[in-house]
């Protein structure tokens, strides 16, 4: 398989498994800093498990290995899942996952200037026309009020977006460690706050879901996927789970989406499907 190919296939399957993660979210139904220290603290365990299995001996090693770029996307990782959650917290979902959507601009922007990488005319093309669609998505919700969780959204977008660029300038370095690392920083910022830990038998099942699987296997895809495929090309993959994720709310819950998030959808699938389709076409 062309290393392209391996990254955009990557990305697929990470998007595909974090899909459910909004339903999931909805089903678990805990408040936001206790979902942030559980988001946080349970992936921790399957990291481990992953990297005590690759490394055996050279556990404890792997986390002196990832140097100054590891500590660098595991704070990333820790500021951009918080400030996902405060955004939720203080401006309408709309609008976080509009401005989310501008992720792979970000990328883009710092492929051009740190790694010299110029995204084609046809990347620009399709990566506008996602957010075109993730604007439509967010109609009749934007508003004046909410300043303060819109800017922790863009703080999000440009975090992921700097991120895989991190990734692919230190392609060398394996950063699933960092992974580990982000998710500690994260959970610990949790604790002074207060966590519930009074939570149901249905809620314990969803959140290990949530936390064992669908979380840290697509995390540790993208501390690996950017390292074969442009950083940007993998931010406008995993715009898809915004997509996926209302499916699956629709599908199991029947929570119909408006007529404009359907539209939008659609769109932004098509266009990302499109892409996926033309860039593998060239690379065979």
């Amino acid at each position: 398989m062309e290393t392209r190919n391996k990254g955009l296939l990557l990305s697929l399957i990470g998007v595909i498994i974090i899909s459910p993660d909004s339903l999931l979210i909805r089903l678990a139904n805990i408040d936001d800093l206790s979902l942030i220290f559980y988001r946080s603290a349970l992936p921790i365990i399957t990291i481990l498990i992953f990297l005590i299995y690759n490394y055996q001996k050279s556990f404890i090693k792997s986390f002196f290995l990832i140097g100054l770029p590891g500590v660098i996307y595991a704070i990333l990782y820790a500021i951009t899942h918080i400030c996902f959650v405060y955004s939720i917290q203080n401006t309408a979902v709309a609008n976080t996952l509009v401005l989310i959507a501008s992720a792979p601009i970000f990328a883009a922007l710092f492929s051009v200037f740190i790694l010299k990488e110029i995204p084609s005319f046809f990347t620009w093309i399709v990566i506008f026309i996602a957010l075109l669609a993730m604007i439509i998505i967010g109609i009749g919700s934007f508003t004046s009020t909410g300043l303060y969780g819109d800017i922790m959204a863009l703080i999000v977008a440009a975090g992921m977006g700097f991120s895989m660029v991190l990734v692919r300038l230190f392609k060398n370095k394996d950063l699933v460690p960092a992974c580990l690392l982000g998710c500690l920083i994260a959970a610990l910022y949790t604790l002074p706050f207060g966590v519930n830990f009074n939570i149901n038998q249905n809620q314990i099942f969803y959140l290990l879901l949530m936390c064992l699987l669908i979380l840290p296997i697509p995390f540790m895809i993208l501390t690996i996927a950017p390292k074969y495929t442009p950083a940007h090309e993998v931010a406008l993959i995993f715009l898809m789970e915004s997509v996926l994720g209302t499916a699956w709310v629709w599908f199991v819950i029947n929570e119909v989406p408006p007529i404009n998030t359907i539209i939008g959808g659609v769109l932004l699938l098509g266009s990302v499907s499109i892409f996926i389709y033309q860039t593998t076409k060239k690379i065979t």
